[in-house]
């Protein structure tokens, strides 16, 4: 039997990020480019801010101004956010907005804040002269590039894009980036027990593997193309329906029929395949200890448990990050790795696996402490219906008590 960071490493070998492309042309960087990954440097053509500006609401003036306090004087101009600086003339005050701009040559001048002036806060009209009470403790104006340098890295490979990053681009001046083509996968949920909807038939189960993992993916890399097909018991429908997906796939994920038994069609097709290199057995793991690894042609085919939690654990282990370093992502090197949270025990995690390690669905409650319970508390682990509300996975390789520290990782 293969430990799980044994058939991580065999899985992730495989990995190959997939073509870059350019997103799109003539669409200039928006909310569509959330998700998506970054296939390149990508350098400021604009400082941010672009140029000098103030940072408080108040008034422009010469430092050398206000040697004696109180200081009355003349205001001289208006410069509201997005029209051009304005010079202030020695001896006078220029009103000024938070954002707008100050001249770049602005060496000796502050900006005194409305509430350091006889002036106050709010819509006014323009005053003819101000009296200042206070010397600012600082001068309140943001330099040109304080925030990012023109030419400075913006995003590097690999950098999945989210809402800030897309203000960042767009502040910085980029309109168009490289990215990552969406991942094509495929999934294929076996077992003739298996229909859709709710008019079951005896013996007949609803198909909940394939919805669940596909919803898994999107969840993953919301660009991805996926393609939900279903197979009989049978080995031959099964390599037909894989085949199909050969040519425009990057990856197939099967659901089912990884075991030895004698309807387990996955390990049966893909073992007599040809052309195909296949790998089942077991996973010294808890759910999902029965796994495989298949290359059919090239293409990669990672085959899971058909019971759902096992299914449910076992994406999260293998899938997930082959995906994400098949869409241009930092790949992770171990297995259960990534964001993690520290948490404590709030109930028993009991050892289920005596010679490996058990993945448990957690949930998280949050106050003073994150608290971490078992999916399934109280009831059977094979409780498909205990996994809504979770959030990540706990390694327990030893008996875990309530109140100890866990560490969580976040799905």
């Amino acid at each position: 039997m293969r430990t799980p960071q044994e058939h991580f490493e065999a899985i992730m070998s495989h990995a190959r990020p997939v073509p870059v492309e350019v997103f799109p042309e003539a669409q200039p960087v928006n909310e569509k480019l959330l998700g998506r990954v970054i296939a390149e440097y990508v350098t400021a053509r604009l400082a941010v801010p672009p140029f000098s500006n103030s940072a408080m609401d108040g008034f422009l003036v010469h430092i050398k101004d206000l040697v004696e306090l109180p200081a009355r004087l003349p205001v001289a101009g208006d410069v509201p956010a997005g029209q051009a600086p304005k010079e202030v003339p020695a001896g006078k005050a220029v009103r000024i907005m938070t954002g707008a701009p100050v001249p770049e040559d602005n060496d000796g001048l502050v900006v005194v804040p409305v509430e350091l002036t006889n002036i106050p806060a709010g819509p006014h009209e323009l005053p003819s002269e101000v009296t200042i009470n206070e010397t600012p403790r600082r001068a309140h104006i943001r330099p040109k590039g304080e925030n990012v340098r023109e030419g400075a890295t913006i995003a590097k490979p690999g950098t999945v894009v989210d809402a800030g990053l897309i203000a960042a681009l767009i502040s910085a001046g980029i309109t168009h980036v490289r990215v990552y083509r969406p991942v094509l996968v495929g999934v294929v949920s076996s077992g003739d027990e298996l229909v859709e909807g709710s008019s079951l038939e005896p013996g007949q189960l609803p198909d909940s593997n394939g919805p669940m993992i596909e919803s898994l993916i999107r969840s993953t890399i919301p660009h991805a193309v996926v393609t939900h097909m279903r197979s009989s018991d049978s080995p031959g429908q099964l390599r037909e329906t894989i085949e199909q997906l050969f040519q425009s796939h990057e990856v197939v994920i099967t659901t089912g029929g990884v075991s030895a038994g004698a309807f387990d069609v996955t390990q049966t097709a893909l073992q007599a395949a040809d052309d195909c290199k296949a790998w089942f057995g077991g996973v010294k793991q808890k759910p999902g200890t029965p796994q495989g690894f298949s290359l059919y042609g090239g293409l990669p085919v990672i085959s899971l448990p058909g019971n759902p939690v096992a299914a449910f654990v076992s994406y999260h282990l293998y899938v997930s990050p082959f995906l994400e370093a098949l869409s241009g992502r930092s790949a992770r090197t171990k297995v259960c790795s990534g964001r993690t949270i520290i948490a404590r025990a709030g109930e028993e995690f009991p050892m289920t696996h005596k010679h490996g390690t058990a993945f448990v669905p957690t949930r998280l409650e949050f106050g003073e402490f994150v608290v971490a319970y078992p999916f399934a508390s109280g009831l059977s682990s094979h409780f498909v219906a205990s996994l809504h509300g979770t959030c990540g996975l706990v390694e327990v390789t030893s008996e875990i008590q309530a109140g100890d520290e866990v560490r969580v990782v976040v799905y």
